[in-house]
């Protein structure tokens, strides 16, 4: 299980390695699994890492935050639809912050302190 999880990471962080982190949101077809089997693996390895690997266990947590950021192809407003002053920009742009608050809450609730920035 633990390679698989470490799979599944490292397959999502080469997708992170290509991508722009915003509030925009982004096609989740660009992910290679699901949502929910990144987030699992994420918190498999988070839970087993050692205290000391902490620069690791930002990484983690920082891509389980950014994992909010990739939303159903269908909401994926069209390039010309973008602008930041359009409501339907805003009110995704809204969604994935509040998607992104609360996959942090979930962080500190499992006791995992991520310094995401």
């Amino acid at each position: 299980m633990l390679a698989l999880a470490t799979k599944v990471v490292t397959d999502y962080g080469k997708v992170l390695a290509r991508v722009q982190p915003g509030l925009q949101g982004m096609p989740e077809s660009l992910l290679p699994y699901s949502k929910t089997k990144i987030r699992d693996a994420i918190l498999m390895l988070l839970a087993r890492l050692e205290p000391e690997h902490t620069a690791v266990k930002e990484s983690l947590a920082r891509g389980y935050v950014y994992l909010a950021q990739f939303v159903p192809d269908s909401d994926v407003l069209a390039p010309d639809a973008q602008t930041h002053q359009s409501e339907p920009a805003m009110r995704l742009m809204n969604r994935v912050k509040v998607d992104m608050e609360r996959a942090l809450e979930e962080l500190h609730a499992l006791g995992i302190y991520a310094a995401v920035k």
